[in-house]
């Protein structure tokens, strides 16, 4: 199951980077980079921080959720890469789909092999997960909703530790597997989840302030990966 989901996601990922060329109007866009983090901004650090929250899939939900979207822009304005596409509905079961079939996941364009790159999600994701000011683990994620991380055969799922192994990438001893799939192993994209909150707008990151806009322009220089901590990963693969 696994392998057809590999060609499924490859046979869709020329239609979505041209896709993604039309919604940009086919020219590059401005990258207003990585400045301070807003979890620590005046107008959140003091606020409650929202719970370690996961929420699953379980049908097709072509509708893309406002949260999600804004979340699409926040990247195109802050991270270098592009917009690989959000929705595609694929079910594993009944019940069970994948996170991008309810439109709560994108997945974006950074490739490990190529070194500007994989700076860039290693401080994308390091803001994402670093500690606030006030000592709050994955300040920032907890309060955009974002819910799960996968790069380069790391995965983070919605709690205190940092990126662990992701399982399609690791045999049951825990060695590498190897020649592995380089979109399966999410070796050419970061794969980025919402909780449910997040992607309708309802966590402390986009409420308030003119919506935070201002906000939503900020990010942190110098972010790091935290250390690899154990996790339980919701599904295989994703």
């Amino acid at each position: 199951m696994a392998t057809e989901r590999v060609k499924r996601f490859g046979r869709l990922r020329a239609t979505v980077a041209l896709a993604a060329l039309l919604v940009l109007g086919g020219s590059a866009v401005a990258i207003a980079g990585l400045g301070h983090n807003p979890a620590n901004s005046k107008r959140l650090i003091n606020k409650p921080i929202e719970n370690f929250d996961y929420d699953t899939a379980s049908r097709c939900k072509s509708s893309v959720p406002k949260g999600m979207r804004e979340f699409q822009h926040w990247l195109g304005r802050n991270v270098r890469g592009e917009t690989w596409g959000i929705y595609r509905c694929e079910k594993w079961g009944p019940g069970s789909a994948s996170l991008h079939a309810e439109s709560r996941a994108i997945d974006w364009h950074l490739d490990a092999r190529n070194s500007k790159d994989k700076r860039a999600a290693k401080r994308l994701i390091g803001l994402l997960l670093e500690k606030d000011r006030k000592g709050n683990d994955a300040a920032l994620a907890r309060r955009m909703g974002v819910q799960g991380i996968i790069f380069n055969c790391r995965s983070w799922w919605s709690n205190a530790g940092g990126m662990g192994k992701y399982s399609y990438c690791y045999k049951p001893n825990g060695k590498r597997k190897k020649n592995l799939d380089p979109t399966a192993a999410h070796k050419d994209h970061v794969h980025l989840e919402m909780n449910w909150k997040g992607a309708r707008e309802r966590t402390s990151f986009w409420r308030g302030g003119k919506r935070g806009k201002a906000l939503r322009g900020a990010a942190a220089a110098g972010a790091h990966e935290h250390a690899d901590a154990a996790s339980v990963e919701p599904v295989a693969d994703r």
